[in-house]
């Protein structure tokens, strides 16, 4: 068990930085890319700024308060575009019958699907991310301790880890409707942007989908309550991360398993 997770592993970061040093042949390209993606993200930047200079605090929350859940929230989901962007080539692969070729290879069809493909715009979010959660977290009263930092760390992998699983969850949708044109997959991780901004904002039904259906909110709202140690008995459900990430790869898992049984392959 432990020495082919230990080959599947270097195998994944092998075909990774082999997809990032093609990128990176085309300089021009790799600069567009990231300098497109931090300016996409600073658009919301100013739409929050914008709000907050009119208005100090929203339901407790300042800007700088604002600033770490956006941080941590571009932060993973940049991590994810750069390492495991492979799922959305999947319904187009099931479509096209390029996914015959994946489960003939004898490597791992979700390893190989999650290194299909890589997007060099999730550096430019890693970049803007780490300085506004930076600067988030030195303007906000946040109580440090000695587990803050590993902490924050834990809450990164596990928000890149719970992102990534979502991103297969959302196109495996194909195994079942394999048509390339469903908006299904961006609807769903679109709700991610709620992530942004405290709960407190929201009514009970989107509380309930972004926390116990699309778990985005411990991506960052509950760790942040932690950090910032508010919210009550509810900030200890920013520990919960890691189970939440783990609940959330072994229902990925359980549903990659079924698609694969009922996937047909072309001529079917």
């Amino acid at each position: 068990m432990l020495p082919t997770v230990s080959r599947n592993v270097r195998l994944y970061f092998r075909l990774q930085i082999t997809q990032l040093r093609a990128l990176i042949e085309y300089r021009a390209d790799f600069w567009i890319g990231i300098a497109g993606a931090a300016l996409q993200q600073c658009a919301g930047l100013v739409f929050i700024s914008a709000l907050f200079s009119q208005i100090p605090e929203v339901q407790g929350w300042t800007v700088w308060n604002v600033a770490i859940l956006y941080g941590l929230v571009i932060i993973p989901t940049g991590f994810v575009e750069l390492f495991c962007d492979g799922p959305w080539r999947l319904r187009a692969d099931i479509n096209q019958g390029n996914f015959d070729r994946v489960l003939v290879r004898p490597l791992s069809p979700a390893l190989q699907q999650a290194t299909a493909f890589t997007s060099i715009h999730g550096l430019g979010q890693v970049g803007l991310g780490a300085v506004v959660l930076s600067i988030g977290l030195s303007r906000s009263a946040v109580q440090w301790e000695w587990w803050s930092i590993p902490f924050l760390l834990v809450v990164l992998v596990c928000a890149a880890t719970i992102n990534g699983a979502m991103n297969f969850v959302v196109n495996m949708t194909g195994f079942w409707e394999p048509s390339t044109a469903s908006a299904f997959p961006t609807m769903v991780v679109s709700m991610r942007e709620f992530a942004k901004f405290p709960l407190d904002l929201y009514g009970i039904v989107l509380k309930v989908v972004v926390t116990l259906i699309l778990p985005f909110a411990f991506v960052s709202y509950f760790p942040t309550l932690l950090l910032l140690d508010r919210g009550g008995r509810w900030q200890l459900l920013g520990l919960a991360c890691p189970a939440v990430a783990a609940l959330v790869v072994l229902a990925t898992s359980w549903l990659w398993r079924r698609g694969l049984d009922r996937y047909q392959g072309v001529g079917h």
